[in-house]
């Protein structure tokens, strides 16, 4: 109260006005000043009480909503009016409140202290109500459109993890619940945990089927709602059980099909809203739509760095690859060997047998070549009947020709066992590198 005017008219006025009347700043919202009328009003007990507090703590979750708005009100225009909730700090009561408030000093930054008017609205029962419904469905309708826009931008953009956590953690700020996941279809049914927000233990996968809310959600492609686990007797409730959770929704992700599935879960027994539904609904379109664009770039991505018959990567990969274990060998004292591997008499195959003999050919070798060399080899298609291995942590020639005596006896294996229609072998030249070497001197020298 120092920093206000020296008044005592004033101050009289302030203190027997029935109004809430308080004072604050405008930056930190520490409250300097509030009448009695206030202090009574919302339950602080006395004066001292309340100049331990800031504006935020006076306004329920509803009156919140509309902070930033009456914060841009003031630093334009000096004033705001219209309606907003505080609550009362004893019992925790809404209070909706007609208020008026104003700067009351500026700085040369700005506002500097701020004074509210506020009158309580609850007698005016119908007005109350009116004010309930409308600042609840401003403050839902904002979370939920900041939901669902967050989640959109992972439609347009952005890491996929980070996304999917987002989406699950909007979904469960939003509808106030403890536990939301979004979980992706395996080829066996189970779903792995690719997101999670709630209690632990963190679950990793989902049971198929029965097995579990999510699964029997996927295996039935419909939304499926739990009120209660302990009545619960379509699906398994073990995993709801162990994470402390008695109702849930869980709603399948994709359009025709199911790629996987939202979940959100809560504490206690819980019917949800079909406004609940209609928002889960959203987000999942929209990840729905997500899904597709990142999965459609990854298969082109895979596409242009493959090779579609045998799928083995293709020149470019293959270069880079060469070009990074080059960089590296001479750090780590060993050498990178080359195999570049032709099928032998390719022409006759595609003469005798047809370019579909031919083609079989080549994806029997590239079977072969990947069988046969080291698990961290690159084995790439170079085009027609030419592939090429990069063998890195090479300790020296005989390491690298035993790599292609390997090949060549997987090829003589298959030969003996299978007889093909055409003895299948092949070429191999074999090149190692040295400190100074070269892609291009490498691939000439094996060539």
């Amino acid at each position: 109260m120092e920093s206000l005017p020296d008044s005592g008219m004033l101050l009289a006025v302030l203190e027997h006005t029935p109004a809430l009347v308080f004072v604050s700043e405008f930056v930190s919202g520490r409250i300097v000043y509030v009448n009695p009328a206030g202090v009574g009003l919302l339950g602080l007990g006395d004066a001292v009480h309340a100049y331990a507090r800031t504006t935020a703590e006076l306004f329920t979750d509803v009156g919140l909503v509309q902070a930033r708005e009456v914060e841009s009100a003031l630093a334009e225009r000096g004033e705001w009016n219209g309606l907003t909730e505080f609550r009362h700090f004893v019992t925790g009561e809404p209070i909706p409140m007609l208020i008026s408030t104003f700067v009351l000093q500026y700085t040369r930054t700005g506002p500097s202290l701020i004074a509210s008017i506020a009158q309580d609205r609850r007698g005016a029962e119908e007005d109350e109500q009116r004010l309930q419904r409308a600042l609840g469905e401003s403050a839902y309708r904002a979370r939920e459109q900041q939901a669902i826009a967050d989640s959109s931008q992972l439609a347009v953009g952005g890491d996929p993890d980070d996304r999917l956590g987002a989406a699950a953690g909007a979904a469960a700020a939003l509808m106030g619940v403890q536990c939301s996941s979004i979980a992706r279809m395996s080829e066996g049914g189970e779903l792995a945990v690719l997101a999670y927000r709630g209690p632990e233990p963190s679950p990793t996968t989902f049971a198929p089927g029965r097995g579990s809310q999510p699964g029997y959600a996927a295996a039935s492609g419909s939304v499926i709602v739990c009120a209660d686990r302990v009545h619960e007797t379509r699906f398994s409730t073990a995993g709801m059980t162990g994470r402390r959770l008695h109702s849930g929704v869980c709603v399948p992700i994709g359009s025709e099909a199911v790629w996987g599935v939202l979940t959100a879960h809560s504490r206690r027994p819980r019917e949800y809203t079909d406004r609940d539904l209609t928002f889960l609904r959203s987000v999942t379109a929209v990840l729905s739509a997500a899904i597709r664009r990142i999965e459609a770039e990854a298969a082109l991505v895979h596409q242009s760095l493959h090779d579609p018959l045998t799928g083995l990567p293709n020149r470019a990969p293959a270069r880079r690859r060469l070009d990074e274990a080059l960089v590296a060998a001479p750090r780590g004292g060993t050498r990178v060997a080359l195999l570049l591997v032709d099928l032998d008499d390719f022409k006759v195959v595609n003469d005798s047998l047809g370019h579909a003999g031919g083609d079989d050919a080549l994806i029997v070798l590239a079977r072969h070549l990947r069988s046969a060399v080291r698990p961290g080899d690159t084995v790439a298609r170079l085009g027609g009947d030419e592939f090429v291995v990069v063998c890195e942590d090479v300790a020296g020639a005989t390491e690298g020709v035993a790599i292609a005596a390997r090949i060549t006896g997987s090829l003589a294996d298959l030969t003996r066992a299978e007889s093909p229609d055409w003895p299948i072998s092949a070429s191999i030249g074999v090149a190692l590198s040295d400190p100074e070497c070269t892609r291009e001197e490498l691939v000439r020298r094996a060539d």
